[in-house]
């Protein structure tokens, strides 16, 4: 701060320790020197699964003129426990083996997939994903177009609402390799009609539901439903709208005095009408 005269001249005014900015600057100084050493424990974490990684591929490749091939053991390398699961097999289709390769340590699952190109094995799919919300993956057709796909199921970490999430890789049509993951939420799929159906993120009673169609490597959206709402207070109607209710854009498609029937079998079905909480013997108070 400067403090000015008549005379033009000015003089800083003299400067007080300030404890509370160096205890924050030790603060933040402590807080870097944590994320460095974070940083640098991932790093190295990261180098000895790979390598662990490359071990397990030259397993494979030492098997590759099979077909069919499983193995599954434990290392330390580093201090680092890590289990492996080997597996080739004509997981997804009779014609073409993949190899998966799984690593579990602390706190993740590493899920690498592989096709079978003649003499060697090209990733096709590396999937992280934390075990305090994996829940466990799967192999079926989800879209409905006869390919099986591979899905990671997995449950929110966090949030105060139902949160199942599912990660879906679909299967190409050259049956080697794999569309970029999509994401739902609370999912129900019918392969059947092509159709995804779920609970959108919301308390029991007072959130949403969607209705997704697959359209080749696109999800196409058709409606969400929710109940109409005068004054915050539900009127007994239901919406059926082209987004959430809630956006500008959204537009409704039609009103009913019920709630369609193809919804009634989803999965948590009694989340969006609100009977989850009744199943709790709790109430919304």
């Amino acid at each position: 701060m400067a403090v000015f005269f008549s005379c033009h001249r000015s003089f800083k005014a003299k400067k007080t320790p300030d404890n509370n900015s160096t205890r924050i600057n030790k603060d933040e100084e402590e807080r870097l020197k944590k994320r460095k050493e974070l940083q640098q424990q991932e790093y190295e974490k990261n180098l000895v699964l790979n390598d662990v990684l490359r071990e397990a591929l030259q397993i494979a490749n030492q098997n590759i003129e099979k077909n069919t091939f499983f193995k599954k053991y434990e290392i330390i390398p580093a201090n680092i426990p890590v289990k492996v699961e080997i597996n080739l097999d004509f997981h997804f289709t009779e014609t073409y083996p993949h190899l998966i390769i799984k690593r579990w340590t602390i706190g993740t699952i590493y899920i690498d997939i592989f096709s079978k190109n003649d003499n060697h094995f090209k990733k096709v799919i590396s999937h992280e994903q934390w075990l305090m919300t994996y829940k466990n993956d799967s192999i079926r057709d989800i879209n409905g177009d006869g390919l099986k796909d591979f899905v990671v199921n997995w449950e929110g970490a966090s949030g105060c609402c139902l949160k199942d999430f599912s990660d879906v890789y679909l299967l190409r049509k050259d049956k080697k390799t794999f569309s970029p993951y999509f994401e739902f939420i609370n999912p129900t799929f019918s392969p059947e009609e092509k159709i995804i159906r779920g609970i959108c993120y919301g308390h029991p009673g007072e959130t949403e539901m969607y209705k997704y169609k697959w359209n080749g490597e696109k999800v196409d959206t058709l409606e969400y439903v929710s109940y109409e709402r005068y004054e915050n207070e539900k009127t007994g109607r239901i919406l059926i709208t082209t987004d959430l209710p809630y956006k500008n854009q959204s537009k409704i498609i039609k009103i009913l005095n019920y709630v369609p029937d193809e919804y009634e079998t989803i999965n948590d079905y009694d989340w969006f009408t609100g009977d989850y909480l009744k199943k709790l013997n709790i109430s919304n108070n």
